[in-house]
């Protein structure tokens, strides 16, 4: 390949950055603190009534405008650095008509198209991914006797300074410096960026939620920012392309498994929400969702975030679904299977390749051939799990004997 037209991806990649790089879209789509707790204070009434909600009203054309214009430009080039700025940019174009179409119908389109619905199909298995949550809801039932949540021992500022800690015994904190900060704005308990980490605010944490972040958050979502920013070729992997979610969010949790960091409560949440999405596309409503989930298990406050997830960017009374939830568990599948394949086919450099940056399954085949010719380097940063293939593969034989052969 030849050094111009290297040059052409770099400035290709540098102007998608410029265009993307200020990029936010759950922020912008979330309900404020005072909704919350307006909603909650009657919350326990028979008939409580729908939040009121508003949305800040901001232009988004001139950036669906610019991505219209750039996609144009790349044209049908079939290079994989072009095939991969092509999907990554239409991946950005569609959140944007997100951010644009707030309250909407375009919320419900374009986050279908990202992130897929609970009816699709998952490749391979012949059902649904809500066929799949409530079948999971059922194995999990068998194993309800280890319910038991744990104890919530860890204020924000305690749990802040304890994450922290183990923070910089795994990154580097002079060259990669990551801060973790106690937030009142997000929805998520944690929510993780290019250099770190937001906990929220108000809350109490477990011994548990420790491993549990400190490996979802930070060891999979922070470093992955950490290690696409320092490629050379394809700065865009240093940022969190839409497109990336499902990967993403299912190598997150892949990761809580593998590090025995994860609990059936949580694998329960997540099958939830997707059954929850099912129910918003058939009509459910703000206090529809909000009463499911107080009655699987989850309080007042937990309840009404499961909820507002599923309405972000829409409406309370429903008709509008946002439909980033519906992922974990198609991401959880995809990325096994993907750790599979690499074990079977003797291809162990996959693995390091998924931690190059923000990457789905499919881009790591497509990246390859720049890998090898050293345009894609190899993550500065991996987690320990991931870099012992001989206890991975130990760990999938295993996973696969067991489901094989059933003796009792």
């Amino acid at each position: 390949m030849s050094i111009k037209k290297y040059d052409t991806i770099r400035k290709l990649d540098e102007e998608l950055v410029l265009i993307i790089e200020d990029f936010l879209l759950l922020s912008p789509l979330s309900w404020s603190k005072e909704t919350m707790n307006s909603f909650l204070k009657n919350a326990d009434n028979k008939n409580p009534n729908l939040p009121e909600i508003e949305y800040p009203k901001v232009d988004y054309t001139q950036k669906i405008n610019r991505l219209t214009t750039y996609i144009k430009k790349l044209g049908k080039d079939n290079h994989p650095a072009i095939e991969f700025l092509r999907d990554t940019a239409k991946s950005y174009y569609d959140a944007y008509r997100i951010l644009q179409g707030v309250g909407t119908k375009d919320v419900t389109e374009f986050s279908k198209h990202l992130y897929g619905s609970p009816r699709d199909t998952l490749p391979g298995y012949g059902r649904n991914n809500v066929k799949v949550a409530q079948y999971f809801l059922r194995v999990v039932e068998d194993y309800r006797f280890t319910l038991n949540e744990e104890p919530m021992i860890y204020p924000d500022g305690r749990f802040k300074k304890l994450l922290q800690k183990r923070v910089e015994e795994s990154i580097d904190p002079s060259t990669d410096p990551i801060n973790i900060t106690v937030d009142d704005t997000i929805s998520a308990r944690a929510a993780a960026g290019s250099n770190y980490v937001k906990i929220r605010k108000g809350e109490s944490f477990s011994k548990n939620d420790l491993e549990q972040l400190f490996h979802h958050e930070v060891m999979v979502h922070t470093l992955t920012y950490v290690n696409g920013r320092k490629q050379p070729l394809l700065k865009t992997l240093g940022y969190n392309a839409p497109r990336t979610t499902a990967t993403q969010e299912g190598l997150a949790v892949f990761a809580e498994y593998i590090t025995l960091s994860i609990e059936l409560v949580r694998l329960k949440r997540i099958a939830q929400r997707i059954i929850a999405i099912d129910m918003a596309e058939n009509g459910a409503d703000f206090i529809d969702l909000f009463k499911f989930f107080k009655e699987h298990g989850q309080n007042n406050e937990e309840s009404y975030y499961s909820s507002m997830r599923i309405f972000r960017g829409g409406k309370p009374e429903g008709g509008i679904v946002f439909y980033k939830d519906n992922v974990y568990l198609r991401g959880l599948i995809e990325v096994g299977s993907f750790f599979k394949h690499a074990m079977h086919r003797g291809f162990i450099h996959d693995i390091a390749l998924i931690f190059c940056g923000k990457l789905t399954t499919k881009d790591v085949m497509l990246l390859k051939p720049l890998a090898e010719e050293g345009k894609i380097i190899d993550p500065a940063y991996m987690p320990d799990w991931a870099k012992n293939n001989s206890g991975l593969a130990a760990h999938l034989a295993i996973n696969d004997l067991t489901e094989r052969f059933k003796i009792i």
